[in-house]
């Protein structure tokens, strides 16, 4: 997960997204009350990083231990795996410092020499040389965190967000006014701006030979190694933060606040894979994956995990032609679904900050549709979420 502000830039549109899941997602013995921030997997074992218990380990999702041992702090940012010669290197970024363990996560020691901040979020590692992102700016070592020196990138405004390995360039995105993206091609001594055409950059991947890049709630990508983005959220629910993405084979993972989304390389949507979840995965930040498993960490309801079948198990994306009259709604508005009639279904009202704050209806779909009183909600942004059990939709609303 990448620690970003809950404050949605919601649009007017409305997007609705109706996806049959026979896949079945669990729900792993993880208590809910870890804040999960970043979740990583290597061999057998799952990794979970949080912000108030350190880091958990798993092998079964059901059986977990503290992989914490030698950190300083709870509070863990990042978590990546990393190939130092012949050996498989552990990195966390911690708010207080930056943590290395040789032992798969069994011991940690601190590697945060030169450091001016232990305050660190963002972490970067090819095997050769490391990059980390604190409050005093970016710092980089080459000799494995034994020692760290300052380097440039951005202005003094910025907040490095991401970094990513483009070939034998860096990419680094950042926050605040300023250029969004940079490049380096020297190991990431030296760097300048780079692309054009996208805004803040919190979160970058690489999908074959296509870049993607989250700005808050959209979603970029592209074709030419950088140079040039255009807007790529076809599939996912406008206005929804996109929290983390990560790739593995012919897959883009993503992470957003309204579920979990994959795109295959062949294609230029994203499609829901989460409906299968409490809410259709509401609220989601994290995201890891295996050859085995999909795994989502939800900011309410936990780590949840699916066979790796799920992409393919889950059935396609489509438009779903939903009517609410009036919208704005000042009390009462009128729910109308093509080809919904007679199903049962459950409607309720959520809120931007991700809770539920009314139920609107249980039962069959009448034919004349659904009449739905929202007078006790105080004027905002809602979300409608209709569920048949198998489909899930969402519709954006104005209370007035």
């Amino acid at each position: 997960m990448k620690k970003h502000g809950y404050l949605f830039a919601l649009t007017l549109a409305t997007f609705l997204v109706a996806i049959n899941c026979n896949a079945q997602w669990t729900q792993s013995a993880l208590p809910v009350t870890n804040q999960i921030t970043d979740i990583l997997t290597y061999g057998n074992v799952w990794y979970v990083a949080t912000a108030n218990n350190g880091i958990q380990s798993t092998q079964n999702f059901t059986d977990w231990t503290s992989s914490s041992s030698g950190i300083g702090t709870s509070d863990i940012r990042r978590i990546v795996s990393s190939i130092e010669g012949a050996s498989i290197v552990l990195y966390a970024s911690t708010a207080n410092g930056i943590y290395r363990s040789t032992m798969l996560g069994y011991n940690w020691t601190a590697v945060s020499n030169g450091l001016t901040s232990l305050n660190t979020g963002a972490f970067f590692s090819d095997g050769t040389i490391l990059l980390v992102s604190t409050a005093d700016g970016v710092f980089r070592s080459e000799n494995f965190g034994q020692n760290w020196s300052a380097v440039s990138i951005g202005a003094s405004n910025q907040t490095v967000r991401c970094f990513l390995k483009n070939g034998t360039d860096i990419l680094a995105g950042l926050a605040n006014t300023g250029s969004y993206l940079y490049r380096s091609t020297d190991n990431g001594l030296t760097w300048l701006p780079y692309g054009s055409g996208m805004y803040e950059v919190n979160l970058l991947a690489k999908l074959g030979d296509e870049l993607f890049a989250a700005s808050g709630t959209l979603m970029y990508h592209s074709t030419d190694n950088g140079l040039n983005w255009s807007p790529a959220s076809s599939g996912l629910v406008p206005g929804m933060n996109i929290m983390d993405m990560t790739t593995l084979g012919n897959y883009l993972y993503v992470a957003t606040l309204a579920g979990g989304y994959v795109q295959h390389t062949d294609s230029s949507s994203f499609r829901m894979i989460t409906a299968g979840m409490p809410q259709g995965g509401y609220m989601i930040n994290t995201v890891g994956v295996s050859s085995d498993n999909v795994v989502f960490g939800d900011i309410a309801n936990g780590l949840w995990y699916a066979d790796s079948g799920v992409i393919t198990s889950t059935g396609s994306s489509e438009l779903t032609e939903i009517r609410l009259y009036p919208n704005p709604v000042n009390d009462k508005c009128s729910l109308s679904v093509a080809g919904w009639q007679g199903k049962v279904i459950v409607a309720g009202v959520w809120d931007t900050y991700g809770r539920k704050v009314m139920d609107a209806f249980s039962g069959a779909f009448p034919t004349a549709g659904i009449g739905i009183d929202v007078s006790s909600l105080p004027g905002g942004i809602y979300f409608l979420r209709i569920s048949d059990g198998d489909s899930l939709l969402i519709k954006k609303f104005i209370k007035q």
